[in-house]
């Protein structure tokens, strides 16, 4: 009983990171331009998160070192705090997104103006994080979350053409025209950046810690972190075909959180687009979460604070006054009225920009027999993260002229 509750940590940040509010519209977007020819970066993301996640939760596991613990370490005090800094400031842009994404679906759940859904769900989600525990925060979104599978549950019963799926596999120019392959690039980018959102790594990596793992748990962590990520790979790869198969024959760019949960409503009906608005809170209010707690849990493992999400909010006052201050500020930017996908998609690119400063160090820890002893990363996984790190070098490098270029995305 204990290793299945142990799996909705995996559950949580893969579908808080992996189909947050960014990937619920960024993929539908993607499968509504390009039909199923960009399936193979959700591959590619998901093998690689997926790497890079068992490493960290492995270093936090064996090192007792956290995510930040190890820029420090491996970056030194300068780069790291350039890190941290950017780090927390894509925390709070993502974070301000999703609550904005939370105000939208309780408004279409409820009929409640959007502002005020905005911030009594502002408000509410902060009281749950301060009352709740790790254990409880995890367990209750990462469940509920998985209302997300009436996603999946939809796009099989629009019977899309497999052969025309599998064919997506394979990376290929999908059309001709130098600003086509431009968008195509910039989607690619996107769709592999959003699945290796930092704040995931941040946030699994204090689990670990807040659960108490340890060494016996190593295996649980290889279970964890393969079944939350395919999870989280499958549920993108049926928003993907979603969008092919509802919006890209009637030549519809879906632009609107609202209208991406329209899908399911038809193979399945409305009860189901009710279930799809309850996950999709769910992977939003989580993401949410996830972006306020590893703000905290940045900056006090950099700086050696106490964190502890499993005690009283007062007697860790550093970590507190750093998760609460995220969210206040998010909910201050959100209230301001900036859409949450201008948000995001700024988000998405900031965050692939800066990520080779993240999984560099988590790999270098990883592989260090100093540090890690007989556990250190095998020879092969060691090989794929490597090539990995090369291309979220390549990817970093190229997302600001690709944003730039397609107007973020714009057909």
């Amino acid at each position: 009983m204990k290793k299945v509750i142990q799996l909705t940590l995996g559950i949580m940040t893969a579908l808080g990171g992996f189909v947050d509010l960014g990937q619920i519209v960024f993929t539908m977007q993607a499968g509504a331009l390009f039909a199923y020819k960009l399936i193979w970066a959700i591959v590619l993301g998901g093998i690689a998160i997926m790497l890079y996640m068992e490493m960290c939760g492995r270093v936090a596991v064996v090192a007792q070192r956290p995510v930040f613990a190890v820029v420090r370490l491996r970056l030194g005090p300068r780069l790291g705090v350039a890190t941290l800094v950017a780090s927390n400031l894509l925390n709070l842009l993502t974070c301000a997104a999703e609550l904005g994404a939370i105000a939208i679906v309780v408004q279409l759940l409820t009929g409640v103006n959007e502002r005020v859904a905005l911030i009594v769900g502002g408000l509410a989600l902060g009281a749950l994080v301060w009352m709740l525990h790790f254990q409880w925060i995890e367990r209750t979104f990462g469940l509920l979350g998985l209302a997300m599978i009436v996603f999946a549950v939809a796009a099989w019963n629009l019977d899309p053409n497999w052969k025309s799926v599998a064919g997506g596999l394979l990376p290929g120019l999908a059309t001709q025209g130098s600003h086509d392959l431009t968008l195509y690039a910039y989607f690619a980018v996107g769709i592999f950046s959003a699945l290796l959102m930092e704040y995931e790594v941040h946030f699994y990596s204090s689990g670990a810690i807040e659960e108490k793992w340890t060494i016996k748990d190593l295996p649980e962590n290889t279970i964890v972190s393969v079944s939350g990520i395919v999870l989280g790979s499958l549920l993108t790869c049926a928003l993907l075909i979603l969008g092919a198969i509802v919006f890209l024959p009637r030549d519809i760019f879906p632009d609107l959180l609202s209208t991406t949960a329209l899908p399911v409503a038809l193979p399945l009906g409305t009860t189901a687009l009710k279930i799809a608005l309850i996950g999709i809170f769910a992977c939003v209010a989580s993401a949410a979460i996830e972006t306020a707690l590893s703000s905290g849990y940045n900056i006090c493992q950099f700086f050696g604070f106490k964190w502890d999400k499993n005690v009283s909010p007062l007697e860790v006052p550093r970590f507190t006054i750093s998760w609460t201050g995220t969210l206040i500020l998010a909910l201050v930017i959100a209230v301001t009225g900036i859409k949450p996908l201008t948000l995001v998609n700024f988000s998405i690119i900031f965050g692939m920009v800066i990520m080779p400063f993240t999984y560099y160090p988590i790999l270098t820890a990883a592989r260090d027999p100093a540090l890690m002893g007989e556990h250190v990363t095998g020879k092969v996984q060691d090989t794929l993260a490597w090539i990995f790190l090369g291309i979220i070098v390549i990817a970093a490098l190229a997302a600001i002229p690709l944003m730039i270029a397609t107007h973020s995305g714009q057909p």
